[in-house]
């Protein structure tokens, strides 16, 4: 029933969703701030894009960029099939792509996972002859820290990726120790196990 007055109008759908989200393929959490963008899509997409641009040349409709909770959408797409891909400006992650297929019923949901480049290790004691835990362990060049669990293993991720980094471990009566480890984007690098000598 319509009150006098209001015009009454049909319900709203859409015909088509896109439903996805970005994580952290490591530690399996939300990344917020994420570009994504549709690489490839059917010619009915392809078509409503170069429409849109002539007479919005700035548009992006095929871009999206994740909410903090890592999630992102598109309604009314054309039905078939989609190539995304997500990327983090910098070295901390590897490029992401996944292909989705979009249909009239319910919406698809597809999730892309960034490899994030990291480095894993294991500090001992020379004082103790064994795991040492609480050392700092640090790259001295960007301020990257975490610090080592009681069985003296550390994994800091996402860092920057790069060649001969100085990885630095310290501990209280301990010698500080640097180490030089290649980061590979998007890789999980082990480091050797480093040995702290008495301070």
């Amino acid at each position: 029933m319509t009150a006098p007055g209001f015009l009454s109008i049909g319900r709203i759908s859409h015909r088509a969703a896109l439903i996805g989200r970005v994580i952290d393929r490591l530690a399996q959490t939300p990344l917020a701030g994420v570009e994504i963008a549709i690489t490839a899509g059917p010619p009915a997409w392809q078509a409503r894009v170069a429409a849109l641009r002539q007479g919005q040349p700035a548009a992006r409709p095929e871009r999206r960029i994740s909410d903090a909770a890592g999630f992102f959408h598109w309604l009314d797409l054309a039905a078939g099939a989609y190539t995304l891909g997500a990327a983090v400006p910098g070295t901390r992650y590897a490029v992401a792509s996944a292909t989705a297929t979009v249909g009239a019923g319910a919406p698809a949901r597809i999730e892309l996972a960034l490899a994030p480049t990291a480095v894993t290790g294991t500090v001992r004691s020379a004082v103790l002859a064994g795991p040492l835990g609480m050392a700092r362990v640090r790259f001295a060049d960007s301020g990257e820290v975490t610090y080592t669990a009681a069985d003296g293993s550390f994994t800091l991720s996402p860092v920057e990726a790069g060649a001969n980094r100085a990885l630095e471990v310290s501990a209280q009566n301990h010698v500080t120790t640097i180490q030089a480890v290649t980061l590979p984007v998007g890789q999980l690098t082990a480091a050797v196990t480093i040995t702290l000598a008495r301070g």
